[in-house]
């Protein structure tokens, strides 16, 4: 949130008054450390408590930017400065924060052993709309009850990992992520987490988005720190996922029974893939699939052009799957049975794309390049402006014919 200065100042009171225009004009204030930093809105020329007590506003950011002889720095600076200290890395709901400890004893208490906990608690009853009493009486209850409240299992292995996450940026994105895992940890989970010897809120993310990747041996765990955040994390550990999963749809054509066992060897990315091209190389190699000679699909729906180019025999689409590396023969029976169509397209990338059928319209469902990569959109958007062209064709000649 961007304040300008000119609508900002501190009162003789020790009040910390706020005027904003944008996004919506409301003139409100903050009452000083020592008062509780209590929140108050101007409402037809008095002031009123305002439920709304954090209006998106983290205090110390706004001071830290602003400067210390700011008049956000200046009020900041009443609070002493092991709570400042404290607070500063929790971006999302820090005001509110900031006004329990002003208040509650207990919460200093809780905060004092358990900081994340106390900022799940906070953040969870705002996103909730818990009434203070509820949070007050959770703030000297057992950690557990607390834990439980938050949606989660009393875990001791639990309440000493969230001592330990180190968060990156506090902000609702990696509380979310604190609050699933309290709600979704499992003993494999909580045991993986506790062996990293530095715990950063991108272990937890990659255990409780991915749990199917846990198992594995390179898992990434080593890695994660390097993401710059926690969006980059989730693309990289998406792609892998996709080759995991593809692997396993794989094992099943095979007939694999210990899937599980061989993924879990693997020791690194390469591996990985190599293990995916291997079983991807066996199910196209595989003789059930050639049915003793050359197998020709159903007609396409739509003719190809110099640069999209329908699949039509089983011995092509084994090729395009050996040239992509990708599993792309797998898909037999459902082309057999009319249920989609496989074409490739050469330009402007090369990749292969399968077209289906939603709600009787002919739909492209998915676009993969080589080890199913994603297409450009520009690729996306070559495939579409063929596939409209040719339906138009289609609608054309049918109106022709009925004409």
């Amino acid at each position: 949130m961007w304040l300008d200065p000119q609508h900002m100042e501190m009162t003789a009171s020790g009040h910390f008054e706020i005027r904003l225009e944008q996004p919506f004009a409301i003139h409100f204030r903050y009452s000083c450390w020592r008062s509780g930093l209590v929140c108050e809105r101007r409402e037809q020329g008095r002031w009123v408590t305002d439920a709304h007590t954090d209006y998106g506003m983290a205090l110390l950011d706004i001071a830290r930017l602003a400067g210390e002889q700011s008049v956000p720095g200046r009020f900041a600076g009443q609070i002493p400065v092991s709570v400042r200290r404290a607070v500063q890395p929790y971006f999302y709901q820090q005001t509110r924060l900031l006004q329990w400890l002003a208040r509650e004893p207990a919460a200093g208490e809780l905060f004092a052993h358990s900081p994340h906990l106390l900022w799940l608690l906070v953040a969870h009853s705002e996103l909730e709309g818990w009434p203070a009493i509820q949070v007050s009486a959770l703030l000297s209850a057992p950690r557990r009850n607390i834990v439980q409240a938050l949606g989660g299992e009393d875990s001791k292995a639990l309440l000493k990992l969230l001592g330990r996450v180190q968060l990156v940026r506090g902000d609702l994105k990696e509380c979310r992520l604190l609050l699933q895992l309290c709600r979704e940890q499992t003993p494999m989970m909580l045991r993986v987490l506790a062996q990293q010897p530095a715990l950063t809120i991108y272990h937890v993310l990659f255990a409780v988005r991915f749990p199917e990747l846990l198992q594995s041996r390179f898992m990434l765990l080593n890695e994660v720190s390097r993401f710059s955040s926690c969006d980059a994390l989730t693309a990289r550990l998406k792609s892998i996922s996709r080759i995991w999963q593809d692997v396993l749809r794989l094992a099943e054509a095979l007939n694999i029974p210990d899937a599980g066992r061989a993924l879990n060897r693997c020791a690194d990315m390469d591996a990985l893939n190599r293990l995916h091209d291997r079983w991807t190389d066996r199910l196209n190699r595989q003789h059930c699939l050639a049915a003793h000679g050359s197998m020709y699909f159903p007609a396409p729906p739509l003719p190809g052009n110099e640069h999209i180019i329908p699949i039509e025999t089983l011995e092509d689409l084994q090729a395009e799957g050996r040239l992509m590396r990708h599993c792309v023969a797998s898909y037999v029976n459902r082309i057999m049975a009319g249920e989609c169509y496989i074409y490739r397209i050469m330009q402007p990338q090369r990749a292969t794309f399968e077209l289906g059928y939603s709600q009787g319209q002919l739909t492209v469902m998915q676009v993969q390049l080589q080890r199913n990569h994603r297409a450009s959109n520009e690729t996306h958007q070559a495939i579409h402006d063929w596939l409209r062209r040719e339906n138009d064709k289609q609608r054309s000649y049918a109106n022709i014919q009925s004409g």
